[in-house]
């Protein structure tokens, strides 16, 4: 199973913006962040700050995942040096619903890998909620390890 990364134009980046600000805003409420009636505001904000110039913001690439001729997800990297080393960070990667579980991630990791070796990109990292344990196990099938861990305890 091959997918390509295929850079983002700007309807597909229209379509991605505000679910990704609302799915993005979901994760929060769920894992506990953020209240309901904040969640979006604060989302969109953190959108803003991060994207200000939308496809043309300096050191992002979006990228629609691609299988054949079919958009199947989405994926933002950020690209930085640090150290004397370029290093990618994953603000977003997302497969479409009614794809997951047809080995797509995995797929899409490995084309990003590619991609990252092109790009003389030396690391990869990324953020995962913690009860989003599909994902989880994805990124440790594919060699992620964690570096640190935000641990809570809800007080009643």
């Amino acid at each position: 199973m091959s997918v390509k990364l295929a850079r983002m134009n700007d309807e597909a980046f229209n379509q991605y913006y505000n679910s990704a600000i609302q799915d993005y805003a979901n994760e929060h409420v769920k894992a506990g962040n953020w209240g309901e009636e904040e969640a979006f505001d604060k989302a969109k904000k953190q959108f803003e700050r991060l994207l200000p110039d939308g496809l043309e913001t300096n050191a992002h690439v979006l990228f629609s995942i691609m299988y054949g001729n079919d958009t199947i997800g989405t994926l933002w990297l950020n690209i930085k040096s640090k150290q004397h080393e370029k290093h990618g960070f994953i603000y977003d990667i997302k497969l479409d619903d009614f794809q997951r579980g047809k080995g797509f991630g995995k797929a899409t990791m490995a084309a990003l890998e590619e991609y990252a070796k092109s790009e003389n990109i030396n690391q990869i990292s990324l953020h995962v909620f913690a009860h989003n344990e599909r994902a989880v196990a994805l990124y440790k099938r594919m060699g992620f390890e964690a570096i640190s861990y935000n641990m809570s305890k809800k007080l009643s």
